[in-house]
Formats: C-alpha cells, sequence, structure tokens
C-alpha cells in the first residue's frame, strides 16, 4: 500500500470520531463512560433496554452528563439502525415528537428528528410507526435526511436532483457531513454532486471540513480542490500553499483572496509554502504582494524558514533569494539563531553572500565570527569539504571575522584547522590564532 492509500485508509478508519461527530463510532461500539441506556441501544439489546426502563430509566433521556438534550433515546436508536431498541421504546411511550435543538456542535444536525434518523439510517418499518404514532410526513428534516441517505449510497444523479431541488440550500451540518463522505471515498463525481445545490456562506463547517481532508493531498488532491473552488467552496489559501497547489493557489488568488492568508490562520500561507519548499508557490504570493515579513502567533518569519531549509535543499539559494528580492529583513533571530547563522549552517555560500549584502556592517561586526565559522564546519555529511570552503571565504569576504579566541566554538575551529589544511588556511585568514609548532 502507498503512502497516500494508507493515509486514506486511515482516515476512512477514523471518519466517525473526526468528522461525523462520533456518530459512526457511536453506532458499534459507545464510549466505555456512557451511560448504560444508551450502551443498550447502540448494541440493540432489547432486553436490557426493557430492563433499563422497567428500573426508572427514562424514555427519552440519554442521561449524558454532557450536552444531555442534544438528542432523545430514540433518534439514538433510530441513528444507530437498531430497530429492536427503537421499537422498546416507542412501546415504554419515547416521544416521537423531539426535535434536536440549536446547539454549537457539529452534530446532529439542528431541527431534526426521530423519522428523520429513521429515513437515513433505512429503518422503513420504525418510520411508519413513527409516523403512526404522530410524527409529521412534512418533517422539515425529510429533505435532509433523503440528501444525506444518497450521499451514504454514493447515488451522485440522485444527490444532484436532491441538492438542486433544495432552493434553500442545507444546513452547514449536513453540507458537512455530506462533504465527508464524498472526501471520505475520494469521490469527484460525488462532491460535484454534493455542491450542486451550492454551500452556505459564511460556513465554519465547511471549512472545517476541507481543512481536515486537505491537510496532506496526494495526486488527486489538486482534483478536488478544483471541485470544491467549482462548486463554490474556498479552501483556505494557507492550506493550499503549504500542500504546494501552485496553480489552485493561482485561481484562489485571482478569486480575490488575500495573498496573506486570513486574520485567524496560525501561520501565512508564504511561510507555510517556504517551509516546506514549494519555490512556484513561494514566487506566485510574492507576485501577489505577500509581505515576506509577515508573522502570526510568534511563528518564524519566511526568511528564518528559507535558510532552515538549505541544508534540506542541499544548498540551493532560490527560496533566499526570492524572499530577500522582495524585501525580508535580515535583521531577525530567534533562538533558533539569525538567518546568517543557518545560512552558514546550511552549506550554502550564495546564501551567505547574499545575506551579508544586506547586512550593515555594524550588525556583521556584532556577529559572534567564532560561531558562525563554526556553524559553516558542522553543516553534516552532505557539505564536502569544498563547498565549506567557499561558505569560510564568503563569511570572509562579507566582513566576518573570527574575534573571540577563548570560547568553545575557537577550539572548534582549531581542531577543524589541525585536520584540514584548506580550512586552516580560511580560518587563519579570518583571523584565528592558533598555537605555534615547535
Amino acid at each position: 500500500m502507498s503512502p497516500c492509500s494508507a493515509r486514506r485508509a486511515t482516515l476512512l478508519a477514523t471518519l466517525g470520531v473526526l468528522l461525523l461527530g462520533g456518530r459512526a463510532a457511536q453506532a458499534t461500539s459507545p464510549l466505555p463512560q456512557s451511560p448504560p441506556v444508551m450502551r443498550a441501544i447502540t448494541r440493540d439489546d432489547a432486553g436490557a433496554l426493557r430492563a433499563l426502563l422497567a428500573e426508572g430509566a427514562s424514555p427519552n433521556d440519554t442521561g449524558e452528563l454532557v450536552h444531555p438534550r442534544l438528542y432523545s433515546l430514540l433518534m439514538v436508536a433510530c441513528e444507530s439502525g437498531s430497530e429492536k431498541a427503537a421499537n422498546v421504546l416507542l412501546d415504554a411511550g419515547a416521544d416521537p415528537h423531539l426535535v434536536v435543538p440549536r446547539h454549537p456542535r457539529y452534530w446532529p444536525p439542528p431541527g431534526w428528528n426521530a423519522l428523520c434518523f429513521a429515513r437515513l439510517s433505512g429503518l422503513k418499518r420504525i418510520e411508519q410507526r413513527l409516523l403512526a404514532s404522530g410524527a409529521s410526513a412534512r418533517s422539515a428534516c425529510l429533505p435532509e435526511a433523503d440528501f444525506l441517505a444518497a450521499v451514504k449510497a454514493r447515488q451522485a444523479p440522485r444527490v444532484k436532483r436532491l441538492a438542486l431541488q433544495r432552493r434553500d440550500g442545507f444546513s452547514p451540518s449536513v453540507m458537512q457531513d455530506a462533504m465527508g463522505e464524498a472526501f471520505a471515498h475520494w469521490d469527484l463525481a460525488l462532491m460535484r454532486a454534493v455542491l450542486a445545490g451550492g454551500v452556505p456562506s459564511p460556513s465554519p463547517e465547511v471549512d472545517d471540513v476541507v481543512r481536515r481532508w486537505l491537510r496532506d493531498v496526494d495526486d488527486k488532491g489538486p482534483a478536488m480542490v478544483d471541485v470544491l473552488l467549482e462548486g463554490g467552496v474556498r479552501p483556505p489559501l494557507s492550506m493550499l500553499a503549504e500542500s504546494g497547489l501552485t496553480a489552485q493557489v493561482a485561481r484562489v488568488l485571482k478569486l480575490g483572496a488575500s495573498p496573506d492568508g486570513q486574520p485567524g490562520d496560525a501561520s501565512t500561507p508564504l511561510r507555510l509554502a517556504t517551509e516546506k519548499g514549494h519555490v512556484e508557490v513561494v514566487r506566485l504570493l510574492l507576485k501577489a504582494g505577500a509581505n515576506p515579513n509577515a508573522t502570526r502567533f510568534s511563528t518564524p518569519v519566511p526568511l528564518l524558514e528559507a535558510v532552515r531549509r538549505l541544508q534540506e535543499d542541499k544548498g540551493d539559494p532560490t527560496l533566499v533569494k526570492l524572499l530577500l528580492e522582495a524585501g525580508a529583513r535580515v535583521d531577525i533571530q530567534r533562538t533558533a539563531g539569525s538567518p546568517i547563522a543557518l545560512a552558514a549552517n546550511g552549506c550554502s555560500a550564495q546564501a551567505v553572500s547574499l545575506l551579508l549584502g544586506r547586512m550593515s556592517r555594524g550588525a556583521i561586526a556584532e556577529e559572534p565570527g567564532t560561531y558562525l565559522y563554526a556553524q559553516a564546519l558542522r553543516s553534516g555529511d552532505f557539505c564536502t569539504e569544498a563547498r565549506a570552503v567557499q561558505v569560510l571565504q564568503a563569511l570572509f569576504a562579507g566582513g566576518v571575522r573570527v574575534q573571540e579566541q577563548r570560547d568553545l566554538h575557537a577550539d572548534f575551529l582549531r581542531r577543524w584547522a589541525r585536520e584540514s589544511r584548506a580550512i586552516r588556511a580560511e580560518l587563519v585568514k579570518a583571523g584565528l590564532q592558533l598555537p605555534e609548532t615547535p
């Protein structure tokens, strides 16, 4: 199984917990802390349920300590497909008229009743019994239940027909559930059908499901994003930038998205694209006016990400050059170090030269020379001696000098000087004092 297939399999396995508010998981294995009556219902254990009701359990109250009034027991039974339990509850006088109140949680959808859950689960006999008990055949949630049932069956033509019939659209909760099913099977035709009637706006629920499923896109990801865009969904620019979807980033920018992303984003699109090494996305964002010095919630600015990537990119300075040309500041520093220190450690003479060329003489003089030269010699196995010498030469040409002679970095440099004549020559030129040989 490929990594992409394995990831999708994992997402499928956790669909109930992540997207459906625990709905699929609840039907098969309720949490150990669930009240006994809930466990009896989800297991469709009619005998246990009768015993609990005989002992005084309410036929309507779930007994849950958290959000106890979201569901009725009859709703739970119908949603779980527990036909025996639903019959026991109706025999005990469960109220078929209760509806889900409005609430901040995603599932269940506001306004749903037991009849709609029975329709969704295909419990036709329970549906008839509910109607006979007084449930309205014109319940407003029935079109939503029909829509979701068609989505669950992956009947794209029927889904599209139902979506187009719903002039005022479906609730965000229903749309999130439907989109989650389309994502779970990575079914482009089904997603087109789901979005045929349009999406609610604004819809934080839809944004949430899109973020969850497109966080790490594979080869089918771009096509799915195109379907979303055609259907009126605007995936967050930061997510597209992080995934390296250049064409889709261009489309979203053309639709009016800010190149700096949304104010509530944890990070800017430019920083995420830089962190992942997506050169063309970085180029596109900068051309669109992205601020190279913007940061969010103390995240590193893009330039620090660019110099941090130098080792992984084998010293390729392209990202550093793009950001500097766009006006990235070089006078920044984080716990991990300054841009020049990270560039020296990245075995990139070009990046070192580019950065030093934009630093003032005073700023260069304040840099700890022994540390910078030591960083250049700590680049790792990919950095050959010849390339390390080039970095040392770039540091010297840019004005960096060895000043402190008695710290650990100076001792490290002297060890290197003993091992390599070429490196020794550069270090001595930079000001490193070596003990006289007898």
